[in-house]
């Protein structure tokens, strides 16, 4: 008979979130979560079956952990910018999550942004009547101006938060002016 496992499936949870958050998805094997607990392989197995299964977990753990953090609001700022200037402290306080994001955007740059997004952008009266498709090429072209601008701050550079965050109100204000007159009647 097997001797039972001192770790629990949410100690196991808990040191691959870890292990992922600090090194990335790359960084997470049986091994790794096995050494931060100070046993075998055996327990992360028999636990989650495959290792394929325990990064399915981490990654919606994650995916949940990084939408929590674009979405709380930056002071006195629009929404819409708010959730680029939090992209950018992503990348700088944790880079390793802001390579998860950034990978999973850009798997999902062609879909509509999450409802609450949406809102954030009709709450513009340039943007008010434009449609889902609309609003989805604005958000991938802001995204991608956004990406550019954390891949600068990460690490630390001379570009501030303060300058980042002039240069997506003016890319913000480009996009969204440009799309406001490709809709008005000539």
């Amino acid at each position: 008979m097997a001797r039972p496992s001192k770790v629990s499936a949410a100690d196991i949870e808990r040191a691959a979130l870890d292990i992922a958050r600090d090194g990335g998805m790359d960084a997470l094997t049986a091994r790794a979560v096995a050494d931060v607990l100070g046993v075998s392989t055996q327990p992360v197995y028999s636990t989650w079956g495959s290792m394929d299964a325990l990064k399915a977990r981490v990654g919606e753990l994650l995916q949940a952990e990084i939408s929590a953090y674009l979405r709380e609001p930056e002071l006195n700022v629009p929404p819409m910018l708010s959730v680029g200037l939090r992209s950018i402290r992503l990348a700088q306080e944790h880079p390793q999550l802001f390579a998860l994001a950034a990978e999973w955007m850009r798997r999902a740059l062609d879909h509509a942004p999450p409802p609450d997004v949406l809102d954030a952008m009709r709450a513009d009266p340039r943007l008010a009547t434009a449609t889902d498709a609309d609003l989805t090429r604005v958000n991938a072209l802001l995204w991608i101006f956004t990406q550019g601008l954390a891949a600068m701050v990460s690490p630390p550079t001379a570009l501030t938060l303060a300058t980042a965050r002039g240069y997506l109100i003016d890319m913000g204000e480009a996009v969204i002016g440009t799309e406001a007159r490709r809709r008005s009647p000539a």
